[in-house]
């Protein structure tokens, strides 16, 4: 954020953990449609804490004219390719409240529609209005990014279990992006960590490879030229010793294979990320066990850090190794 010319104020973590919340303080919020880490950037219109859980007409009440004014002119400067006069409203509730997240919506629209007379509601709407309600807070704001802000639209092949290209640019940042690296990701899934670690920034090498053909398909789909692909066994890797900087995977989880199974993959993945890093090279996992994974590490792997991660439900750990 830092880098985009933004200043983060404060972090909301709902309880559910499954979106945090970013208060953002910056001169020039369409550079922030560019922080790739970032699933939506909304213009906030109100923020409040209440003594209590708020009515649902409280938040409503949030919806003043002059501020909702000022947001909606940044939408049309950051959007100006405008559709129709169309709205609608997401709501989002937290928390033990005293209403439902319907209510929310239903309030909230009818405060819009008084704002915006010669408008009208639509599914597919130009102008989006969020409300959250998180415990004694609330804050509304006016949505400034599009589907493809966290989507990316190269992300045309998908498959089972893909990683957000969110997810996927967090990782690459945690493993580092040096321009002379050879990156490497044993089990490239669709594609989206080789894509995310290409558009991060040069590197020497981007690799990736699966053993299934139909995979290399899809991947081949969504890197298209950015990165080069092979078809391999993860546990026997085509590389010499010592040839790779940083190793970035993102593994099968636990819900996937049996205990034992995942045990033996993780301890023969990681003999291999020992083979094939040089010394002093970086590995980021994706673990869903990562008290398992820690058992299979040889002693030629170190831990330099762990970040817990909540992901189409499932709790999984990014595991950030290095060579000794």
């Amino acid at each position: 954020m830092r880098a985009l010319g933004a200043q983060v104020s404060e972090v909301l973590r709902p309880r559910d953990r499954r979106n945090d919340l970013l208060l953002v303080e910056t001169d020039a919020p369409p550079a922030l449609l560019r922080a790739a880490i970032v699933e939506d950037v909304f213009a906030l219109i109100a923020d409040r804490t209440f003594d209590s859980p708020p009515h649902v007409r409280d938040i409503a009440a949030l919806l003043a004219r002059p501020a909702f004014e000022r947001a909606l002119a940044l939408h049309h400067a950051m959007r100006p390719k405008r559709r129709s006069r169309s709205y609608k409203v997401v709501a989002r509730v937290r928390g033990r409240q005293r209403f439902r997240r319907d209510e929310v919506h239903d309030v909230c629209e009818r405060a819009l529609a008084a704002l915006l007379p010669h408008w009208v509601p639509r599914e597919d709407a130009t102008l989006a209005l969020w409300a959250h309600a998180i415990g004694n807070r609330a804050l509304v704001g006016v949505r400034l990014s599009d589907d493809t802000v966290a989507g990316r639209r190269y992300k045309r092949a998908h498959l089972p279990a893909s990683l957000k290209p969110t997810i996927a640019r967090a990782l690459v940042l945690l493993v580092g992006t040096d321009a002379g690296d050879v990156v490497v990701d044993l089990m490239c899934g669709a594609g989206t960590l080789l894509r995310e670690r290409a558009d991060a920034g040069p590197a020497r090498l981007v690799l990736g490879g699966d053993i299934d053909a139909e995979v290399i398909a899809a991947a081949r789909t969504n890197v298209t030229r950015s990165a080069q692909l092979a078809r391999w066994d993860a546990k026997r890797l085509p590389l010499r010793p010592a040839s790779v900087d940083a190793l970035i995977t993102n593994p099968p989880y636990g819900r996937q294979h049996p205990a034992a199974s995942l045990r033996r993959l993780y301890r023969e993945m990681a003999r291999e990320y020992a083979r094939v890093l040089r010394p002093g090279g970086r590995c980021v996992v994706l673990a869903s066990e990562p008290a398992v994974l820690r058992e299979a590490l040889p002693q030629q792997l170190a831990t330099r850090r762990r970040l817990a991660l909540v992901m189409r439900g499932l709790d999984v750990t990014a595991v950030v190794l290095s060579r000794r």
